[in-house]
Order: structure tokens, then C-alpha cells, then sequence
């Protein structure tokens, strides 16, 4: 890495729930806090300072890299102290839209503190299915260095719903880390791996369970299996019952991450058509077990999937074209295969955490 003087005065990273909760948004505050140790070691920096607003002491793992403060229920707690701790930083990192206030506060302040937002999908869409934008947050965002987005797809949503320049964003992909793949089982698994919560309809579980149910029309033998938890758990099974399909669908609930690798080698393509994603790191995943993906093209999914190469990008409310697509897929095992590997080089080129490493450093080198 290039040594600059960017960040001699000290690092903050503000962040929500990080090790208290599993999620991408958490994964991804937990690869951002990795990355700024590993950059502040190579230069010979202080430890970067992590404030974590919703997490308990307990939930910090005792090995981290950086000076982490967790403060539960203390909101003023956090505010007060990522204000002082702000004072002694030239950059300051904000994991959430919902910290633009605190971040506004550190600003006003210390105005020389460069602030830069991660931005990850619906919490900046302006979409009332998810969140609407609150009424002061276009004007804070004006006091923004940077906005981080995770893809283009996020970036043109809220450069929309906010009224922002395009030259107010970077490109900030998400990343995974690289697995020792397990052998490939033969096998006609369907595999979708997603929480099931109450506003993640928009994943759209629903309808790869009704496009099993064409599938089972035309005979073709398959398995969906199901890989998640939470309170739509209930209402897929049941819709599951309804199409007389449940023998075609398993909910496996959460499982640990080895017996979810044992999962991946068994399955042959990844399915997730979902209208909600802000990037897709699921596919990552599914890409570097060798599956090949089959995402919705209503949602930022479809701008790191290459249709066609290594997966295919589906109306999530065509249920045809996507019963069409899967059943394509098993059919041609060969074709399948080669569209998984694809998608294992392009996570390898692009995706992994040493681009993220570096796609960090490039924002902290913002004049």
C-alpha cells in the first residue's frame, strides 16, 4: 500500500448493530473494522476507534484489531463520546444513514473531519415498503465528503430521492472472503439462502415455491431447499401446502456455516429472485461453491450478475420464465457448471477482501 498522510490524525468508524446481530449490514461493518486495522497497521497508525450504538459489551469478540466501544442502550453515551473521540480524527466513517445526525454533530464540532457514508440499498431508496427518507436527511447529506455506495443501482436511488450530484459518490462494492470449496454431490437441489423476516418479502421466497409447483406439473424432479429463519417462515409453509408442493420444499432453518458448506456442495444452482437487494452478496457466496445464480432484475442483483455468463437475471413476478430458467439449469448440468465457475473468477478478480482493502484506502485518501 501506498503510505499517505491521510489519516495520521486517527480513524472513527460509527456503526450500528456489528457482532450483536447476523445480517449483510453487519458482516459488512464487521470487514469494514478488519480492513481499517489492517490499513492502520501497514502504516504505522494508532488503532482506528469503533463506536457500535447498538451492541453490548459482551457481543465484541475479544480478539479484535481496533479500539471498539459498545454502548447498548446508551444513546447519549454514543453521541457524546463519538463527538469527542471525532475531535482527534481527520475521517470519520458512518456505517448507517441513521448515524447522519451524530455524524452532522462531529462535523459541526470539528469541521475539518472528513465524513463518508456506506450506503447498502433500501434504507436509502425512498421506497415507503421499506423506509422513507426523512425530511432533514437531504440537507445533512450536503455535509457528506463522500457517499459509498454499494452499488450503482443504491447510488442512483438515493442520488434521486436526495437531490444529490453523481460526483458525490464512490463505488464501494461489497466483498466475502475465499472458501476451500467442498467436492460437488450430483444432485437436483434448488438451494436459497435469506433471513425470513417480515420485510424481506421482497426476496421473494414466494415465488420460487410457486414456481416449484410448475416444475412438479412438468415432472421435473427437483428439491428447494430453504435456508433461513424468522416469521415468514410460517406463511411459506403454508403457501407451500396450498400448491401441494411441500414435499418439494425443505426449510432447513439456520444452520452453521459447515453444515451450510455441505449444503452448497449438494445443491446444483443458487435462487434467489429478489426486488430488494442493494448489491446480492448471497450470490458471492453461492458463486464461490461453483452454483450458478438465478437473481430479479428489479434490484441492484442484476448489475453484478451477468446474464447469461454466470447466472440469470429474472422477473421476480414472471414465475414462468423463472420455473423456465431453473429447469434449464438442471437440465444441463454441463452449462450449469461452467456458469458457476464463471461467476468463482469474478468473485476471485473482484470481490474479494483485498479489493476491498484497497477500494477502502482509495476513500481515504479523499482531498
Amino acid at each position: 500500500m501506498r503510505k499517505t498522510e491521510a489519516c495520521n490524525d486517527g480513524i472513527l468508524f460509527l456503526a450500528l448493530d456489528t457482532y450483536g446481530r447476523i445480517g449483510g449490514i453487519q458482516r459488512f461493518n464487521q470487514r469494514v473494522i478488519a480492513a481499517l486495522a489492517e490499513i492502520s497497521g501497514d502504516n504505522g497508525w494508532k488503532r482506528p476507534a469503533v463506536h457500535i450504538m447498538r451492541d453490548g459489551r459482551a457481543d465484541i469478540p475479544e480478539t479484535a484489531a481496533a479500539a471498539i466501544r459498545a454502548f447498548g442502550r446508551r444513546r447519549l453515551g454514543f453521541i457524546v463520546h463519538s463527538a469527542v473521540a471525532a475531535l482527534n480524527c481527520k475521517i470519520l466513517f458512518l456505517g448507517h444513514i441513521n448515524l447522519l445526525p451524530v455524524g452532522l454533530i462531529c462535523k459541526l464540532l470539528s469541521p475539518r473531519i472528513k465524513l463518508v457514508l456506506f450506503v447498502h440499498g433500501d434504507e436509502v431508496w425512498n421506497d415507503p415498503a421499506y423506509r422513507r427518507t426523512r425530511s432533514y436527511e437531504p440537507l445533512m447529506a450536503r455535509a457528506l465528503s463522500r457517499i459509498a455506495s454499494v452499488s450503482t443501482f443504491t447510488a442512483c436511488r438515493m442520488q434521486k430521492a436526495f437531490k444529490l450530484p453523481a460526483e458525490a459518490f464512490t463505488l464501494f462494492p461489497n466483498a466475502v472472503d475465499d472458501i476451500d470449496r467442498q467436492p460437488q454431490k450430483s444432485g437436483r437441489n434448488i438451494l436459497t439462502v435469506a433471513r425470513l423476516d417480515r420485510h424481506d418479502r421482497g426476496k421473494n421466497i414466494d415465488a420460487l415455491i410457486k414456481a416449484m409447483a410448475l416444475l412438479k406439473r412438468r415432472n421435473v424432479e427437483c428439491i428447494l431447499q430453504i435456508v433461513g429463519e424468522g416469521p415468514l417462515k410460517s406463511e411459506l409453509t403454508s403457501l407451500a401446502r396450498e400448491l401441494a408442493v411441500e414435499d418439494k420444499v425443505e426449510f432447513l432453518g439456520r444452520v452453521s456455516d459447515a453444515r451450510l458448506a455441505g449444503i452448497y456442495a449438494q445443491a446444483s444452482l443458487f435462487a434467489m429472485p429478489s426486488s430488494k437487494e442493494g448489491f446480492g452478496i448471497v450470490f458471492l457466496e453461492a458463486w464461490l461453491h461453483g452454483l450458478p445464480v438465478i437473481c430479479g432484475t428489479q434490484d441492484a442483483a442484476a448489475e453484478v450478475i451477468t446474464d447469461g455468463v454466470d447466472g440469470y437475471a429474472v422477473n421476480p413476478w414472471d414465475i414462468e420464465a423463472l420455473a423456465e430458467k431453473i429447469a434449464m439449469l438442471l437440465d444441463h448440468p454441463d452449462m450449469a457448471a461452467a456458469m458457476g465457475e464463471a461467476g468463482t473468477d469474478k468473485v476471485r478478480s473482484r470481490y474479494l477482501m483485498e479489493h476491498f482493502k484497497g477500494n477502502l484506502e482509495k476513500l481515504m485518501e479523499l482531498p
